[in-house]
């Protein structure tokens, strides 16, 4: 393993999005790197880890519990919330523009289209169509990148990584009006994010610190969209805009645990445990995301445990797995 992947998958912000930061040389951590912390707190890496992994695993569940809000509303409150968190550590001296418009936009895009396919269509199958961007990144990096080769077990992972989302529609109970156009959303954020995380290789030596005004920029942009979207009703033909609602206090709750949870404090944690445990042992804890996070929804939905949207699930987590233990060397 090598630390070219861990670099294409910068800034991302949840649990898959660091599982390439374990490829860096074990000579880089050794066990004396790891013997140095004291014995007492030698389970803390991996208890936090534990922690992050299952907070992110909550974002999917989180947002369908909201779905009776505008993804705008949700996006803007829940990003806007997560970037004030980290600004203290924002190197301000050393932003680059170019890094900071299209990191804002990627965060914005993202997050904006993932929940709206998350209301829009099937909220499992949606999801699982989200979590195969890790895939788009191995495919695109050949593209865009010099030096980088498409092999084939990149290819038979993106295969893989398809055949678990093809499984997992095929347990949706009906599909709406609006399942075609929700699982296309759901497509596009993940290449959204596949595509920043390759751009965002020139970015390299800019600190994770920054994400916090990506995140912030983000959500300002998006409380705006939802504002003026609600002036012009006649344009919005997703009833995406609007004024200020009137939220339940589990809405409020459910939106500070966003921002203090899967688009704030889970980074934190993560962060700590890769550089404080054994980033290898940590990262094989993410490839449970897809699967625990599609299990929250299930059971949110009433569904319980249906084969075919585990089967898939474990697929696609499977092909992340794979594309990411063979990610493009020099």
């Amino acid at each position: 393993m090598n630390g070219e992947a861990a670099t294409l998958l910068q800034g991302v912000p949840e649990a898959a999005t660091t599982i390439a930061e374990a490829q860096k040389s074990t000579a880089e951590l050794t066990d004396a790197d790891i013997s140095g912390t004291p014995r007492v707190r030698a389970w803390l890496p991996m208890a936090l880890a534990v922690c992050a992994l299952l907070i992110w695993s909550t974002l999917a569940v989180s947002v369908v519990s909201l779905s009776g809000l505008s993804p705008l509303l949700t996006t803007g409150v829940a990003l806007a919330g997560g970037g004030i968190i980290g600004l203290p550590w924002v190197p301000w001296r050393r932003l680059e523009p170019g890094a900071v418009l299209v990191g804002s936009l990627a965060m914005l895009g993202y997050h904006a289209l993932y929940f709206l396919s998350l209301k829009t269509a099937d909220p499992v199958a949606a999801n699982l169509l989200h979590y195969l961007w890790p895939l788009f990144i191995i495919l695109l990096a050949p593209l865009m990148l010099h030096g980088h080769k498409l092999t084939r077990s990149h290819v038979g992972a993106g295969v893989l990584g398809f055949a678990g989302a093809a499984a997992c529609l095929g347990a949706v109970p009906a599909f709406g009006a609006g399942a075609g156009v929700g699982f296309a959303l759901a497509l596009v954020s993940a290449l959204i994010w596949a595509y920043y995380s390759v751009w965002s290789r020139r970015f390299a030596e800019v600190p994770t610190a920054t994400v916090s005004l990506y995140c912030l920029l983000a959500g300002l942009a998006s409380l705006a969209a939802y504002a003026v979207l609600g002036q012009f009703p006649a344009y919005d033909k997703l009833a995406l805009g609007g004024g200020m609602p009137s939220l339940a206090h589990r809405q409020w709750l459910t939106l500070a645990y966003l921002s203090l949870g899967p688009l704030g404090g889970a980074f934190y944690l993560w962060d700590y445990a890769m550089k404080k445990g054994n980033p290898h042992q940590v990262a094989l804890l993410a490839y449970a995301v897809p699967v625990v996070s599609t299990l929250f929804v299930s059971v949110f939905l009433g569904r319980g445990f249906d084969v075919a949207t585990m089967v898939g699930a474990g697929l696609v987590t499977v092909a992340v797995a794979i594309g990411n233990r063979t990610a493009p060397r020099r």
